[in-house]
């Protein structure tokens, strides 16, 4: 059915990104957490009551205990690596909505060097060509891989990347493009990444979607970042 392929390419594009990240990790990174940075992290993702009442937006089911494959030599690089990365607080969550999907994450790195660094990384050219390469190998075989792009996305917090993949899917003879775009933030210490999957038709809504939303998250880990 067109609906399972649109969740199951969904969580491939999910989990092939935290695969690459964590590719060469080996025991990085570490996991430090403290009650102040734990909360910090569930502050700045997304919750229920971030989306308008009767909008159609609900909890989407965890597909965490699913497996996929990331590796590839374009994920290899340094700027990949979670060596001396060391996380005090981590929290993510999914809502779905009619053709949408969104996920939230926030990791709160224990010093601003650490979370510097990783922008450093995720801003390189090598992203977008693992992005591609892990998409590639990784979409099931009624999806087809289009494109991955940089995003262009107002600034937010302190540094902020954005990207956007394409994909054809096809069903029944019937082929419809998605996107699956990643927000990435930095806020002081905590990282954000916002990920959302929509029918390409709706692009514009999408997108305007996205900023609004990683606003919101931005400005909650600032209030308590303090």
């Amino acid at each position: 059915m067109a609906g399972r392929s649109r969740s199951a390419l969904a969580f491939v594009v999910v989990a092939a990104l935290a695969g690459a990240a964590g590719a060469a990790a080996g025991t990085w990174p570490k996991h430090e957490p403290n009650a102040k940075d734990q909360a910090l992290a569930k502050k700045s993702i997304l919750h229920i009551t971030d989306f308008t009442p009767g909008s159609g937006w609900a909890k989407a089911p965890d597909t965490s205990s699913g497996s996929v494959s990331a590796n590839d030599p374009s994920c290899s690089g340094p700027q990949f690596s979670d060596v001396g990365r060391v996380l005090t607080g981590t929290a993510s969550s999914s809502f779905q909505a009619q053709g949408l999907q969104v996920w939230s994450e926030a990791d709160v790195m224990k010093t601003l060097a650490m979370a510097n660094k990783d922008a450093v990384g995720m801003a390189s050219a090598a992203f977008t060509t693992c992005m591609s390469a892990i998409l590639r190998k990784s979409m099931p075989k009624t999806a087809r891989f289009v494109s991955v792009k940089e995003l262009s996305f107002p600034r937010v917090g302190d540094w902020s990347k954005a990207y956007r993949a394409l994909f054809d899917i096809s069903a029944k003879g019937v082929t419809i493009r998605f996107q699956f775009d990643i927000v990435m933030v930095r806020s002081d210490r905590v990282e954000i990444s916002l990920m959302q999957m929509a029918p390409f038709v709706i692009s514009s809504q999408a997108k305007d979607g996205e900023v609004r939303l990683v606003q919101r998250l931005a400005g909650s880990s600032t209030s308590l970042a303090a």
